[in-house]
């Protein structure tokens, strides 16, 4: 069947009912997260995909595709552009976040692309409604879900179900505090507390006491919460045995739940208990899949296959974070933690982001093209250096890797990563960030001084004596010397930089030859002598 619609005339569209729909991924979220500016053709058009924009780039999404604007103004000449793309791609919808400004012309655009455009909430994050979005596609088209966040479908179903029963609005948290399921069965009373709860994707620091009530790690009966200037709610702990899995949450506005509401509730908390352990399993074992993964790329091993690190697209670059204080010693706790919070902050910021330990460094794997590699890698280094050492008054530093078009060559990203650490611990640096690209020439020279520590065949007898004699005897002959080959023998631009008369320094030139056996007619003597007083300085 082929529909067209308003604006629509240049495009048919052709229903696919294996697919999901607008309509039904816009009532599996909620009005809360995401709500329809336009829709020409409709809400029932399918939704196959879902694709990152990444500006100013061409849209290469296949069609059915649910496009997410991220950093897209809506008043600007690029989210028209983007319309337009979007509708020679036939993609089915553009979302954006209006953050205040006046989206008339974008929604005009979206009418004549035949386009939808639908708006998030600026406060939600976009890796919780892309992963919310996932999971409802993924049932819809009967596939598995093994990703971190694709267990939600089935505890989404079970919020609706329970709600629906208790005639309350349901919200399921595990154990660290994540919203991770909630019911979108409009009519039934919410709060701000509830609201800002969904679009952090966490419970709000003002209610973390009330989650950690020891009251909800014990059974039989559910608990009842009043005041703290929300609706009443009645909840109950997740539990396996005496493991804590989380807690299911019902907001009781007319106080009417009476014992058989409570039993039901008991009976829907049993059923989150065998879903969240089963999705446990399988999350950890998707987490497992993509550290090997890494770690093997990191190491310059085979790949099996690249699918837990998803698609390469326009290459990646590597961030590498350590310590800035090596020599004190770090316990493993507070490593633990430093870990799961570069995790955490690299993956809020990059949907595909992975991250691993290795050796006491922290690496962050991020998609990235070449033209771009560098700022994506610095913005967000800066971003988890400032975090951590606000959350823990840990000072890291981290280095940036160089881009790499495939999975193949990400140990050479790594190795950039690792010489850029390494000339900001050589300068002494902490709570800095360091591109390979800006500082090659210091790590190459950082490398060759060690290279040429090993070899006693390029020790410059010469040299020694001649820095010996400086040093007894208040002369400046070693400086003279670096600074006339450092200025490739202008005699006249290195005394400037000596505030000497030009004879002056040819004269100390000419007697450093006498007294110490320099030839610096030689070019590669000269060559040799210039590499040692470059590393010395």
């Amino acid at each position: 069947m082929v529909r067209t619609g308003a604006g629509a005339g240049k495009r048919p569209v052709v229903e696919a009912p294996a697919s999901a729909t607008l309509a039904s991924l816009l009532a599996a979220v909620g009005d809360t997260l995401l709500r329809p500016l336009e829709a020409p053709l409709g809400l029932d058009v399918p939704v196959d995909e879902l694709e990152i924009l990444d500006p100013p780039h061409a849209v290469s999404a296949v069609p059915h595709t649910m496009l997410f604007g991220i950093g897209l103004s809506p008043d600007s000449p690029d989210a028209e552009a983007t319309l337009r793309m979007a509708a020679k791609a036939g993609c089915t919808a553009l979302v954006v976040k209006l953050h205040g400004e006046d989206p008339t012309g974008l929604r005009s655009r979206a009418r004549e692309e035949g386009v939808a455009l639908l708006a998030a909430d600026d406060e939600v994050n976009w890796r919780h409604l892309d992963s919310l979005l996932s999971a409802v596609l993924s049932t819809r088209s009967g596939q598995s879900t093994t990703g971190d966040d694709g267990e939600w479908d089935d505890l989404f179903d079970l919020a609706n179900a329970t709600a629906a029963q208790l005639r309350g609005a349901v919200a399921i948290m595990d154990d660290r505090y994540r919203i991770i399921a909630y019911s979108t069965i409009s009519g039934h009373p919410t709060d701000e507390a509830r609201r800002q709860g969904i679009l952090g994707r966490e419970v709000p620091q003002a209610f973390r006491a009330l989650h950690a009530d020891p009251r909800l790690r014990q059974r039989p009966r559910p608990v009842r919460f009043t005041g703290h200037g929300a609706l009443p709610r009645v909840a109950v702990g997740i539990l396996a045995g005496r493991v804590v899995l989380g807690s299911l949450w019902v907001i009781d506005a007319d106080r009417s739940l009476g014992p058989e509401e409570e039993r039901t509730l008991q009976d829907a908390a049993d059923l989150a208990a065998l879903r969240l352990l089963r999705h446990r399993n399988s999350r950890d074992m998707a987490r497992r899949a993509r550290e090997q993964a890494l770690r093997s790329a990191l190491l310059g091993e085979e790949l099996p296959h690249t699918g837990p690190l998803g698609s390469p697209g326009p290459g990646f670059v590597v961030a590498a974070f350590e310590h800035a204080e090596m020599e004190s010693d770090v316990s493993e706790p507070e490593m633990a933690h430093i870990i799961e919070l570069i995790t955490s902050f690299a993956q809020v910021q990059h949907f595909r982001a992975s991250a691993v330990q290795l050796d006491g460094v922290v690496y962050t794997l991020l998609p990235a093209d070449p033209s771009t590699a560098g700022a994506v890698g610095r913005e967000l280094a800066e971003s988890v250096l400032e975090r951590i050492r606000v959350l823990l008054g840990v000072r890291l530093r981290a280095g940036i890797g160089g881009h790499t078009p495939a999975l193949s060559a990400v140990q050479r990203s790594r190795q950039e990563a690792d010489a850029a650490l390494g000339v900001l611990a050589h300068r002494g640096q902490d709570h800095a960030v360091a591109d390979f690209q800006e500082v090659r020439a210091d790590s190459f020279f950082l490398r060759l001084r060690a290279d040429l520590d090993t070899f006693d065949e390029v020790r410059l007898v010469g040299l020694e004596a001649m820095r010996e004699h400086d040093e007894h005897n208040g002369t400046e002959y070693t400086r003279t010397v670096y600074a006339y080959l450092r200025c490739l023998g202008d005699s006249a631009r290195a005394a400037a930089e000596m505030y000497v008369h030009p004879n002056t320094l040819r004269y100390r030139i000419k007697r450093a030859g006498e007294l110490f056996g320099i030839d610096l007619e030689d070019p590669d003597e000269a060559l040799l002598l210039w590499l040692r007083l470059r590393l010395l300085h």
